[in-house]
């Protein structure tokens, strides 16, 4: 799977899955975890915060949110990384819209190179992409190498093991079946690159999350679950996301992906007697050592 943009890839985006009430809640949940550890700091102390991954910073601005009302604005650097220069562009509008006198900048990278761009970081956040990341340890790593002592580092994710609810899998394989159904039907030249599924699909467990950041130098892991009803709209919205249409159907042109999971997830929203599908998000809070 390509994590690189393109003009295509930027009208397939991930913002209107973000823009949910569900999405935000589950992230404001993790935002709030995360800095609740720095409720007992002088308000003339320094904070700095890094949203990795931000995309176009749904979560970059829930943490602006935060810490206004924590009363930490003031002396607080936010910085948001994403390697798509098109999603900070969306990222630094959205960030003027909410009116938030916080310091916020976005930066074009990726994990590999944070050591280059921020050091000793109070705060790090991985929100709702790790699972994309093939070297999850690597990324960790990073991830510690860029904090202070006893910094906080928080992510989440709904693609790991353990996320179907129970009795819901059966939706996940006929939302994907019937989309490669429409595709035989309505494009019968594409095909489905099976190799490229096999790499898609590497999910840990919490426990393998755990274990990761612990080699990584991390402390007092927290792990929490949270059921997320989704509606069939929202994963019609999911599947409009490229990354997500590359995951389900790779080989696939985008176009063609988007508009099979489209017809297809409300058939099997149908099959199944479902008007939504929650998932249960993992989310993680650990303290540097």
């Amino acid at each position: 799977m390509s994590l690189i943009e393109t003009d295509e890839t930027n009208l397939y985006t991930f913002e209107p899955f973000a823009a949910y009430a569900f999405y935000t809640d589950v992230n404001r949940a993790l935002v709030r975890q995360a800095l609740a550890h720095f409720k007992t700091r002088s308000d003339s102390e320094s904070l700095t915060i890094v949203d990795m991954a931000c995309g176009t910073g749904a979560v970059t601005r829930l943490i602006a949110e935060e810490i206004a009302q924590q009363g930490q604005l003031a002396h607080t650097r936010l910085i948001g990384v994403d390697p798509s220069a098109e999603a900070l562009r969306r990222a630094e509008k959205g960030m003027d819209e909410i009116d938030i006198p916080v310091h916020a900048e976005f930066i074009q990278g990726d994990a590999a190179d944070l050591p280059q761009l921020v050091q000793n970081v109070d705060a790090a956040f991985f929100c709702n992409a790790i699972h994309l990341v093939p070297d999850k340890l690597v990324a960790f790593q990073q991830m510690a190498s860029i904090l202070a002592p006893r910094g906080i580092f928080a992510c989440n994710s709904a693609f790991y093991e353990g996320t179907y609810v129970p009795g819901t899998e059966r939706f996940y394989r006929l939302w994907i079946r019937r989309a490669i159904g429409w595709l035989r039907q309505e494009h019968p030249e594409v095909h489905v690159s099976r190799e490229a599924k096999a790499m898609a699909r590497q999910w840990l467990t919490p426990e393998e999350y755990v274990d990761s950041l612990k080699q990584s130098g991390f402390i007092n892991v927290e792990t929490h679950k949270t059921d997320v009803p989704i509606s069939l709209d929202g994963w019609r919205d999911l599947g409009q996301y490229w990354l997500f249409i590359e995951g389900a159907l790779p080989g696939i042109p985008l176009v063609h992906g988007a508009a099979a999971l489209a017809a297809a997830v409300y058939q099997a929203g149908n099959e199944v007697g479902m008007t939504e599908v929650p998932r249960i998000w993992l989310q993680i809070v650990a303290t540097k050592g």
